[in-house]
Parts: C-alpha cells; sequence; structure tokens
C-alpha cells in the first residue's frame, strides 16, 4: 500500500455507497486467497451485485441476515482513520446530515490505549474494515448492526492478542456510531442451514425470471391452500394450475420460501416428499427481536 495507491482506491469509490452502489474496500483476487479459509465471490441477489466474503463465517452470516430481511448489507466496510461522515449518511430515502460523524479510528485507539498500526512496510494509519455492516430498516428509521467473523468455535478458543485489540476496536467505533455489535462465527450457522438459505437464494428476487413477477401471489396462495399433501405434489397441482411449466413452479417455490410467503422452516431438514414444515416466520421474527430488539413487515 502506497498513498498513491489509496488515493486510487477511493477515487474508485471503494468503501462508499450503498446498495448495488457499494464497492468494498477490500476484494478477493486472485493473488490474496486465503489458505485457511473458504472464500466466496458472488452475484448476491438481494444486493444486486457482487460481494466479496473472506471466509466462511461471513458468508453463512450474510446468507442468514439477507434471510432475515436487512436492508442493505456491506461487506470489508472500511473504518476510516480520521473523522469521516456516519455510514448511514447518503442511504437512499434518508434526509442529509441526519447522523454524527465518526471521530475516526486514531482517536478511537488513542482513547483505549490501543496501538492503531500503519499499512505494512509504510507510515501510512491502515485503513481496518468491519465484516458486514447491515443496514436494519426497523419501523422508526434505519439503525445499523456490525458483525466480525472470526474462527472462534469454543469458549476456550485462544484468541491472539491483537484480534482482540482489533474487536475492541471494532467495539468502540460500533458506540461511536450509534450501531449494535457482534462478534459472530461460522459455527453459529449449521451449514445445513446455510444450505438451504443458499438454495433459496438465487430465487430471492426473481430477477433471474422477471415473467414470473406477476404470478408469486397466485403461487402463494394456490400452495397455501393446500399444506397436507407433500411439497412435490403440491407444486406440480399448483404449476397445471396456474398454467406455468414445472421448472418455474419450483423456482416460485424456492422464492416464496425466501420471502416466508409460504411459511417453511429452514431450520429443520426439508423433504419434498413430504408436508412443509411451518415455523419459518416464526424464527424470522425472534432472530429480528433478539439481533436488532424489534421486527419488521
Amino acid at each position: 500500500m502506497t498513498h498513491k495507491k489509496m488515493c486510487e482506491l477511493i477515487q474508485q469509490g471503494r468503501g462508499m455507497g450503498h446498495g448495488r452502489s457499494y464497492l468494498p474496500w477490500l476484494m478477493l483476487r486472485r493473488k490474496n486467497p486465503s489458505p485457511n479459509s473458504n472464500q466466496a465471490v458472488s452475484w448476491v441477489p438481494p444486493l444486486q451485485r457482487t460481494a466479496h466474503y473472506f471466509s466462511r463465517g461471513e458468508y453463512h452470516t450474510a446468507l442468514l441476515l439477507l434471510w432475515l430481511g436487512v436492508k442493505d448489507l456491506r461487506e470489508q466496510f472500511p473504518i476510516w482513520p480520521i473523522p469521516h461522515p456516519h455510514p448511514l449518511e447518503g442511504t437512499p430515502g434518508m434526509p442529509p446530515a441526519q447522523a454524527r460523524w465518526s471521530r475516526g479510528l486514531l482517536t478511537l485507539a488513542r482513547e483505549a490505549g490501543i496501538e492503531h498500526g500503519f499499512e505494512f512496510g509504510t507510515r501510512l494509519p491502515y485503513v481496518a474494515t468491519l465484516d458486514l455492516l447491515a443496514t436494519v430498516p426497523l419501523p422508526k428509521g434505519n439503525a445499523l448492526a456490525i458483525f466480525s467473523s472470526k474462527p472462534i468455535k469454543e469458549l476456550n478458543t485462544k484468541v491472539k492478542l491483537r484480534t482482540l485489540e482489533r474487536l475492541e476496536l471494532e467495539r468502540r467505533y460500533s458506540i461511536d456510531i450509534g450501531a449494535k455489535y457482534f462478534v459472530s462465527s461460522s459455527a453459529l450457522i449449521p451449514l445445513s442451514i446455510a444450505g438451504r438459505l443458499e438454495w433459496w437464494l438465487d430465487a430471492s428476487t426473481l430477477d433471474c425470471a422477471p415473467h414470473l413477477v406477476q404470478l408469486r401471489q397466485q403461487f402463494a396462495d394456490c400452495f397455501n391452500q393446500d399444506l397436507e399433501r407433500p411439497i412435490n405434489e403440491t407444486v406440480q397441482a399448483v404449476a397445471k394450475l396456474i398454467s406455468i411449466e414445472p421448472d418455474d413452479a419450483w423456482l416460485l417455490f424456492r422464492h416464496c420460501a425466501w420471502t416466508q410467503a409460504v411459511d417453511i422452516d429452514p431450520f429443520v431438514p426439508i423433504l419434498t416428499s413430504r408436508p412443509p414444515q411451518p415455523g419459518g416466520r416464526a424464527w424470522r421474527d425472534s432472530l429480528r427481536r433478539t439481533l436488532f430488539g424489534e421486527t419488521w413487515l
């Protein structure tokens, strides 16, 4: 990293923007893969952009947050060392200058008695990043929640001192901007649950099949009238009823599962040879209240 390169990244808009216009500060390239983490670069339909997740824990946490219905989710979000606008500044539909500025990580590190650190091989203050920054559409207005994904699998897992210091700086930053703060791990989201959410993800917005948008409510209404039969039989029956191809019907099923227009619990195995297991809506509301204090429509 050099001063010139840092200026170029800022001019590119890295670490800035909201929604589909957001560009993460760090991006996965051929030259920076991790030998220890399962990393993912993928088009994410709810975000309408490609996202860069540097670990399996980040990706699985992102899947869960998107299923919960966060308004925006920005990965590798920079904590600038100098004073800077609040991360909600510029959010579509939010009045300008409504949220206070952050004092910058250099100030927070000095107050905590923690060395801030420099970019490797330079005297430039390094640009720390948050794994995931969620914009939450609470009834009273947008709120922020920060999720730091670390490979902590057990309570007695040894964590390096520098890692603990960085977590403490992130915690202080969350207080500085009025955000909730969580430290998460891939162990918190079982592979089976992440797999079901990933199965639904591609159909989450129907951008891949716009001709089905007008049929999704009709599909959900018909499906919900016949919940005693196995899923595969009901999907085929609804396909005939509304005159669509079976493949389109399965796509609509996955979309309705993601949006919970059809109440299906992703926390239990989903067997299409059996009737749907309800409980997803209750789980979604419960997790929203646990993480954010409220739920929303």
